[in-house]
């Protein structure tokens, strides 16, 4: 511990000597946001949002998962970001964290197009943070401007070509077997701006059986057809032929072991391979200053099979077909604004399921096709009452319907269907005087229907109907602010919510099926927590980062398979969780970014038996920028896990058997090197 922190102290005390002075004034950026569905400074709006920048997104970071620029966002928690096969779970207020694959109850949009399917699964493993320039998180219930499955919603935005074309090419390495290479170019010509990038990636993971390899392109052009009016594509691809899942272990396999797999993971050779390509257009027109239509239209196409740790039904494959539309239009006279929508989006799956045979594809046992058509349309008006006061409103109407043919008739006709209809309002207030202090509160209503996967029936084939949509109704206040040129200036933002929740979706396992899971609905639960944030610049290239949150997540009334769970804490979510950033940056490229989370302790499990202890980890990240004529050389390094500690990365939420635990990897190394040409 004493040499980390020589390390950081040092590199500070080196650097030191050019920086600028103290006294000298700092203005803090003025950040604007489009997360609800127009472009309004973060201060002004009566909602919970936060924004991670580029320079968090890509510098000095693997650039392989959303947990690392989302380290520090309150009331965002993240687990598994070490599993490939089961890809990252991120819950906002708890909303995700019944998914152990996947993002589920959180809209996912990257460049204006979801990438949430109509079902409300968000596939992440299609993310290329080696180009994202933007991420921006609206923490808490959404349904009003997003429709299903928005209990938050997460926006990335490519970063666009640089005013002088450039190309790059950066070579990462690092313990367990990690190799990444990247190659992006782009740049502006006249009307013309387009960015394109290229990584390929290796990793043997800390665990046995955890490999993952595979390839990803995005690319983004926009072209100026007129002054008034823009053209926006957007092409990007994912092959990932290699994702091994290791699986959960019980306690005592963790504690012997922790970098063994399960031994039916490796006796069914568990793991998924997937690929997807998605194309994109966004037109916009600005009519005049006060009147802005777009249109935008996209289509998905993904293969995906997996094998899971059973023999029943052990293999699925899906062939998916997602084109979706939508248009937005906004309009702002005097102290009015208003801004209206519709999104159409359709989801085509081709389901087969297999025996799983050590490994080996065995007999159909399941072949279904899977529709899902989701159609939405909503008002939001705001208007300024007063010079400081202004109210928010919105409406949206949503239709989800969800079709099953089956075409395996060996067992009979499980063919069917379900029609969803859900109105989402939401309304708000915000005062404000100045940047400096502005007060806000809410109340939003969302809902959540299941996902083809959690509508699985475990009695068969078809749809599960015993599940119904989850509703949420969300009530928040808060104070958010920013100080610059102070002794001490500073962005803070502090929020207080609290969430009644009906028909929650819950996730359990069948004994004869452990690895695949199952959806039941708990009664009524409560959410009520805090969230806190604030950023200070202590010096003029030194600045400190913290953010907490508390959550009281309870059952109301839940009672399944006998048991009564009613006041038991909903697992998954801590009580307690933080971070602070430490961050040394100087004009000339120097950086040092120190980041430790504390998360608490929390249930595994519905019945409340299973407590996982709380834990600490640091992270460090250290590089400069080193320019040569028209190139630039930038070296860095990173640690994670600086002090070693043990604790899990994932844990399997209500899992047969009690393998909940997927252990974390111990203290770990990377180091890099991104090299830029510039052609001026």
């Amino acid at each position: 511990m004493p040499a980390v922190f020589l390390l950081f102290l040092s590199a500070i005390f080196l650097s030191a000597k050019d920086s600028p002075s103290a006294d000298e004034e700092i203005v803090l950026p003025a950040y604007t946001v489009n997360a609800v569905r127009a472009e309004r400074s973060l201060e002004s709006l009566p909602s919970s949002i936060s924004v991670v920048d580029q320079t968090t997104i890509q510098e000095g970071t693997l650039q392989i998962t959303l947990d690392e620029p989302l380290q520090n966002i309150p009331g965002v928690f993240i687990l598994n970001p070490f599993n490939f096969a089961q890809d990252t779970r991120i819950a906002i207020r708890g909303f995700g964290a019944r998914a152990d694959f996947g993002i589920r109850g959180i809209r996912l949009f990257v460049d204006g197009i979801p990438a949430t399917t109509p079902d409300g699964q968000g596939e992440v493993d299609g993310l290329d943070l080696g180009s994202a320039e933007r991420i921006e998180i609206l923490r808490g219930p959404s349904s009003a401007l997003y429709g299903t499955a928005a209990g938050g919603v997460i926006l990335i935005e490519t970063e666009s070509g640089p005013p002088i074309p450039i190309a790059e090419t950066r070579l990462t390495v690092g313990s367990y077997g990690f190799f990444q290479t990247q190659a992006k170019a782009g740049g502006q010509w006249d009307n013309l701006n387009a960015l394109a990038n290229l990584s390929y990636m290796e990793y043997d993971g800390y665990r046995n059986h955890s490999r993952t390899r595979g390839s990803r392109f995005n690319s983004k052009v926009e072209y100026e057809i007129k002054p008034n009016s823009e053209l926006t594509l957007i092409a990007n691809a994912i092959d990932l032929p290699q994702q091994d899942d290791p699986g959960g272990l019980t306690l005592a396999e963790a504690e012997d072991n922790p970098r063994q797999a399960r031994e039916r993971n490796l006796l069914f050779d568990s793991g998924e391979e997937v690929s997807q390509e998605r194309i994109g257009a966004k037109w916009s027109y600005l009519f005049d200053e006060s009147k802005e239509l777009i249109i935008r239209g996209y289509y998905t196409h993904r293969d995906f099979a997996n094998r899971l740790p059973f023999e029943n039904g052990g293999q699925v494959t899906f062939e998916r077909h997602y084109p979706g539309a939508g248009f937005l239009f906004r309009e702002e006279e005097g102290d009015f604004r208003w801004r209206t929508g519709l999104d159409f989006d359709y989801q085509d799956d081709r389901r087969r399921n297999y025996d799983n045979v050590a490994g080996v594809r065995g007999p159909l046992v399941l072949d279904q096709k899977e529709r899902v058509s989701s159609l939405g349309i909503f008002l939001a008006p705001e208007v300024a009452i007063s010079d400081t006061l202004t109210g928010s409103a919105a409406l949206r109407y949503d239709r989800v319907h969800f079709d099953v043919q089956d075409e395996f008739s060996a067992d009979g006709d499980d063919s069917g269907s379900e029609t969803f209809h859900q109105w989402s309002p939401m309304v708000g207030i915000n005062w404000g005087q100045s940047e400096a202090l502005n007060l806000f509160a809410n109340f939003t209503q969302s809902f959540e229907t299941p996902t083809t996967t959690e509508l699985d029936n475990p009695d068969g084939g078809g749809f599960n109907e015993n599940l119904d949509p989850q509703i949420a109704n969300s009530f928040e206040v808060g104070a958010k602010g920013s100080i610059s040129g102070s002794p001490v200036p500073i962005r803070y933002e502090l929020t207080l919510f609290t969430i009644d929740i009906e028909d929650s979706l819950v996730p359990f396992e069948e004994a004869d099926t452990p690895g695949r899971e199952f959806y039941r609905n708990a009664g009524s639960s409560q959410r009520t927590g805090v969230e806190a944030f604030a950023e200070a610049f202590l010096f003029p290239d030194f600045s400190v980062a913290l953010s907490y949150t508390w959550s009281d997540f309870r059952y109301d009334s839940y009672e399944a398979d006998g048991e009564e769970f009613s006041g038991n804490e909903i697992p998954g979510i801590p009580e307690n969780f933080g971070s602070i950033v430490l961050q040394y940056r100087k004009p000339s490229g120097f950086f040092v970014r120190w980041i430790t989370r504390v998360v608490g302790s929390f249930y595994a499990d519905d019945g409340n038996t299973t407590r996982i202890d709380s834990y600490t980890t640091s992270d460090l990240r250290l590089g400069m920028d080193q320019p040569f004529g028209n190139w630039t050389v930038s070296p860095f390094i990173g640690i994670n896990n600086i002090f070693d500690e043990s604790y899990y990365g994932n844990i399997r939420i209500n899992a047969f058997g009690g393998r909940y635990y997927e252990p974390a990897p111990e203290r770990n190394y990377y180091g890099g090197i991104r090299v830029t040409y510039s052609f001026e």
